[in-house]
């Protein structure tokens, strides 16, 4: 994949809240050598040793021997083996604050200070912009293969910068030898959406990873010992019931995080999560002694929200928390998309027949109008997609939608009959963007498609412009698309989610698409993943959102609400009847 970034200026940061009678936090400390394994970087034995990166002098308060501490230098340190040539790491501290930049042969490329008095949390730039171009271990190929990405950034307001705070919240810190140490959880939530790099500390030893599903998956060998990421945390938690402490402390990293990172708190009219899970009868659950209490309180407090991008996916199992089954409370919209999948499915087999959704098409009786349905925007990894010669597998539509729609367009336009095609994403709860920029392009007429990223905690704009390569040639052509062989169509329900609502509500702004059946379900936002403390695996909406950008009234239109149908249907038994459809298009 090409990639073409200008990156966003990094704004001096200034805070004015510092207090001369500001008094740090003492407390009885000790140190601790704790290892740092990136387990991304594991031999083929999974050896947990092979993943080795340092060793940090981290401190522990007494007694309360499952959080370490690190001061913002060490914790700074972990990144420097993901730095490019050229690329430099400085951190200054002073009795009120520690500041943390990063240059690229002295351009300033990220910046952030904490404030220990006003206990917040300044941050402009990027760190991933920091990083080599080959650091990331993930099998992308699939994902980045004949996709050019271009990007321009800016700010919509004065403001340059996100704030965080976590006051109030009784987040202990504390100097020690004229250092300020944090608490590894705090850094870990707030700089994991700006590196995309996951450090988390399971009672033996700091796991590093940028995928944090390998936390659930991977089985790794340590000390002649195989563990998953929660099997050791629970061979190492010698208590036998968790400590009041780390109840504590757990909550209250929730509590920060999604005060600060919820995506959609603004448009749910949140003004602060404690005080809202107070008035729902959850807040005081969170800090529970029993486990039960305490998951479900967890489970709750996400599925609350009624978003479906927000639930917690697995509860602790170190002290108890997943007795609780992970029941989860749909809210009302949540509720009705859950009821309204089985109603789709059924109509969908029934218009099917014998044929299968996602590997054939209906075709309309005058052959014209042609049906096809996908419930997901997924890539491949390379064997499943790449031949030994780099060539693409005949059958890597069966396991990447990019190659699925490309292989049913090209046949399409090998018929030389059809003249509308309507892409089905009624039952598709959505998937990876990349694949949905890469769709796009194929439905315009001069390949090129658009999509605008916004993040609300400092009002900075990404204009992203994508093309593709459907031939291998590296020449990304205007003509590389299918815009001008047929006129496209995306059928749409409440379940269509995510990027099954970011698709036709980009296509219909492109004029690419027009969108038939029922406005799309919302799922503006981006998903964060967060692997709290204890280890409970929270999904959520992040602070960044999906839509585009009115340059006339310099602003970012997201696509919470939904695209509105250009031909609606009503959802019953003919919702998939091609010729139902056809005769809609036609009445249109």
């Amino acid at each position: 994949m090409k990639k073409k970034f200008l990156l966003l200026l990094v704004a001096p940061l200034t805070l004015t809240s510092c207090s001369l009678f500001y008094e740090p936090q003492t407390y009885d400390t000790y140190e601790k050598e704790v290892s740092v394994f990136d387990i991304d970087r594991l031999d083929e034995q999974h050896n947990l040793q092979s993943g080795y990166q340092t060793t940090l002098k981290t401190r522990f308060i007494e007694g309360e021997d499952y959080i370490p501490y690190l001061t913002l230098k060490d914790y700074a340190s972990l990144y420097e083996p993901h730095f490019a040539e050229g690329v430099t790491s400085e951190v200054e501290e002073d009795y009120y604050s520690a500041v943390w930049a990063v240059y690229k042969d002295k351009q300033p490329l990220f910046v952030t200070e904490i404030d220990f008095s006003s206990e917040k949390i300044l941050l402009a730039g990027s760190l991933e912009a920091a990083y080599k171009e080959d650091d990331d271990p993930r099998d992308l190929k699939a994902l980045n293969y004949g996709l050019e990405m271009t990007g321009e950034g800016k700010y919509l307001s004065s403001k340059t910068y996100s704030t965080f705070s976590f006051s109030g919240l009784n987040m202990k810190h504390f100097d020690h030898e004229n250092e300020h140490y944090f608490p590894l959880g705090l850094l870990d939530i707030t700089y994991l959406d700006n590196s995309q790099i996951y450090f988390t500390y399971n009672y033996a030893h700091i796991l590093s990873t940028r995928d944090v599903d390998n936390y659930e998956t991977l089985t790794y060998i340590d000390n002649d010992k195989s563990y998953t990421f929660d099997s050791q945390m629970e061979e190492n938690a010698t208590d036998a019931e968790i400590p009041s402490y780390l109840i504590k402390y757990n909550a209250n990293l929730f509590l920060y995080l999604m005060n600060n990172f919820y995506g959609l708190k603004s448009h749910k009219g949140i003004k602060s999560f404690p005080s809202y899970y107070k008035n729902n009868n959850i807040y005081s659950s969170l800090f529970s002694s029993s486990d039960y209490n305490r998951g479900m309180a967890y489970s709750d407090a996400l599925s609350i929200l009624d978003d479906n991008h927000t639930l917690l996916v697995s509860a602790n199992k170190s002290w108890g928390e997943d007795s609780c089954g992970l029941i989860r409370r749909y809210g009302e919209g949540c509720f009705k998309r859950s009821e309204l999948r089985p109603k789709l499915q059924q109509y969908r087999t029934s218009a099917y027949g014998n044929s299968k959704p996602g590997k054939d098409y209906l075709l309309s009786s005058d052959g014209k109008t042609a049906l096809f349905s996908f419930d997901s925007f997924a890539f491949g990894t390379s064997d499943q997609v790449f031949n030994e010669d780099g060539s693409i597998k005949e059958t890597a539509g069966e396991y990447d939608t990019y190659f699925l729609i490309l292989d049913l367009l090209n046949k399409l336009k090998a018929s030389g009959t059809v003249e509308n095609v309507i892409l089905d994403v009624s039952i598709n709860g959505g998937g990876v963007v990349g694949i949905m920029l890469k769709l796009l392009c194929l439905l315009t007429k001069d390949n090129s498609s658009y999509l605008a990223l916004y993040d609300d905690t400092n009002s900075s704009l990404y204009n992203y412009h994508s093309r593709i390569d459907l031939n291998g040639d590296d020449k990304y052509e205007s003509n590389e698309c299918f815009g001008n062989n047929f006129n496209f169509y995306i059928l749409t329900s409440d379940y269509s989610f995510s990027c099954a609502n970011a698709f036709p509500c980009t296509a219909q702004v492109l004029k690419s698409a027009k969108i038939i059946g029922q406005k799309s379900g919302g799922g503006e936002c981006a998903v964060a993943v967060h692997y709290l403390p204890n280890s409970e695996y929270v999904y959520h909406s992040s602070n960044l959102h999906l839509g585009y950008y009115n340059e006339e009234k310099n602003k970012f239109v997201g696509y919470e609400n939904g695209a509105t149908p250009d031909i609606k249907v009503v959802i019953d038994q003919n919702f998939y009847s091609v010729d139902a459809l056809n005769n809609a298009i036609k009445n249109a």
